[in-house]
């Protein structure tokens, strides 16, 4: 509301900077650099501003947007009094045809000649993102005569006589009243600034009644008014079978649009009533391939990634439920390319977007996506795993551990991912077999992975590399993810093994390395037991730094748990 009302507001001041001003004035440059800002503005909520003109305000939606009651300077009088009753801009119209408008403006306040209207200038202008809609207003002195024959008529020349010696009566008296130097007004002219030239009168109620017919208008869904319309005709009995390819061919150009726009529950429902109309088998087979071919096209390749380039740019908005509408329209073959390019998408939102709605079409699907497994894509294979984890498809375990043992490194991390959404025993076993793996990103997803699931078997191989020369050599993200995986799982059945690690020296003194022991402390403030806690606070006084900060954030951790 506020844009709209800055756009009229700086259309005025523009008027009266044009009216003021040469064309290579800076004051008059200024202020139309200003109203084409303004402009640019309202396109950013809206594709077209349809405005009602009355005579002294604009008003939009049923609200004033803008009012000048003063008829010599009034923006609002100057459009209305020749007969513009609504005025429509659309995105653009500030490229080219806003200043047009304002030089028709200019000549009707400054230099306007008896033939000029503005319904006429705009008319020569031929502008085309600038529409107005206008009424006929009746010639000064046009006799309006009642319909029917002049026999059906009645009489009244004495009424017209008798009320034109009152207004000659008046007009006496009011010039006796003036004195002798104001000539008498001519009881025959009429002077259209005394009358309001509208058509037609409305009380309060039927005022209401028009303006809520036309908001339902204004709000109502002409897309979907249109697909309805074309669907209907298409399955009528009496339609021709050239009309009815005419009518698929119009639907074949509204898919593009309604994608381009955004309409993505308008695209949806052309597809399915498309769908529809061919299993009810009520068009000739020229109109039904037709159809196929449309719902064939949509489904490429090429198509989907055009949507979903559409979509990562912001060409292409909508919800995620209208999303998923759409793309339950496509046929089973398009899921490989789809899944390939959401993995290759940058922007998350979209990502995350586009497997929200996949997912909901693959419940139910397991078989369909596990056989993409074998794709010879690398991005597809990985879209299949994290979509067999997303719908948790207990069935393609087998298949994702084989997997996991032979994938490249890609495809195995998307099977760890997708583990935690499948943790039965035996991926679970598998996850366990990478605690040990070569890659030391896999060992550290696997130990947390099998933390998270809680997967208690896993408790002794953990024990057993924690207390082992592998650990002893790992970096400390790498030990510090074991050892909290073994606090997690063990619980306080750790304390005994963890404590010492902390606080153990051998025969000679020899102790665990500094690092471990941080990580042992850590691990026990993890578990925050009274045990937990009592083995911690017994190496408060190592004489390793790190080992003491360590200490510290434990107890305070533990002792804030409690």
């Amino acid at each position: 509301m506020a844009e709209v009302r800055e756009f009229f507001l700086l259309l005025s001041k523009a008027l009266r900077a044009y009216q003021l001003y040469d064309a290579g004035n800076p004051v008059r440059r200024r202020f139309m650099t200003s109203l084409v800002e303004a402009s640019r503005r309202l396109w950013t909520h809206r594709d077209e501003l349809q405005i009602s003109v009355e005579e002294d305000r604009f008003v939009w939606m049923g609200e004033e947007v803008y009012r000048d009651e003063a008829r010599a300077t009034s923006l609002c009088f100057l459009v209305y009094r020749d007969g513009i009753r609504e005025l429509t801009f659309q995105a653009g119209v500030e490229d080219e045809e806003l200043e047009p408008f304002l030089l028709a403006l200019r000549r009707l306040r400054v230099a306007r000649s008896p033939e000029d209207d503005l319904v006429t200038l705009l008319w020569d202008l031929q502008l085309e993102l600038l529409r107005y809609a206008a009424v006929d207003l009746i010639p000064e002195g046009t006799l309006l005569r009642a319909e029917g024959s002049p026999s059906d008529l009645p009489d009244l020349s004495g009424v017209v006589t008798r009320e034109l010696d009152a207004v000659l009566e008046a007009d006496l008296e009011e010039v006796d009243s003036a004195g002798e130097g104001a000539p008498p007004r001519p009881p025959a002219s009429i002077n259209p600034d005394d009358f309001n030239p509208t058509l037609y009168a409305l009380d309060e109620r039927e005022r209401l009644y028009v303006e809520k017919l036309y908001r339902a208008e204004q709000e109502r869904d002409l897309g979907t008014a249109v697909l309805h319309a074309l669907m209907d005709r298409l399955e009528c009995p009496l339609a021709t079978p050239e009309r009815r390819l005419e009518i698929v061919a119009a639907l074949g150009q509204l898919l593009p649009i309604f994608l381009a726009h955004g309409a993505l529950r308008q695209a949806a429902l052309l597809l399915k009533e498309s769908e529809m109309a061919i299993r009810r088998d009520v068009l000739e087979p020229g109109a039904r391939a037709r159809l196929r071919e449309l719902l064939e096209v949509f489904s490429s390749e090429e198509s989907v990634r055009e949507l979903v380039q559409a979509l990562e740019d912001g060409a292409v908005d909508g919800d995620d439920a209208s999303l998923t509408l759409l793309l339950r329209h496509l046929r089973p073959e398009a899921l490989g390319p789809l899944l390939a390019r959401i993995e290759k998408i940058a922007r998350q939102e979209v990502r995350r977007r586009l497997r929200v709605s996949v997912r909901t079409l693959a419940e139910g699907q397991g078989k369909r996506v596990q056989s993409l497994l074998s794709d010879p894509d690398p991005y597809v294979v990985r879209g299949a795993v994290r979509l067999l984890g997303a719908i948790r498809d207990r069935s393609a375990v087998p298949l994702l551990i084989r997997l996991l043992e032979t994938g490249g490194p890609d495809e195995r991390m998307a099977v760890l991912e997708a583990a935690r959404r499948v943790p039965t025993t035996p991926m679970m076993e598998a996850v366990e077999q990478l605690l040990v793996d070569p890659d030391q990103e896999f060992r550290v997803a696997a130990a947390r992975i099998l933390a998270e699931v809680g997967f208690a078997p896993a408790t002794r191989t953990l024990a057993e590399l924690l207390t082992g020369s592998l650990i002893r050599e790992a970096e400390l993200p790498e030990k510090l993810a074991f050892f909290e995986a073994y606090a997690d799982l063990a619980g306080d059945d750790g304390v005994p093994l963890l404590g010492r690690i902390l606080n153990h020296r051998g025969f000679l003194g020899r102790r665990d390395p500094p690092e471990s022991r941080a990580c042992a402390a850590l691990a026990l403030g993890r578990i925050g037991t009274v045990s937990a806690l009592t083995a911690t606070e017994r190496a408060q006084d190592d004489g390793e730094a790190v080992v003491r900060t360590a200490v510290r954030r434990a107890l305070d951790g533990g002792r804030n748990d409690g």
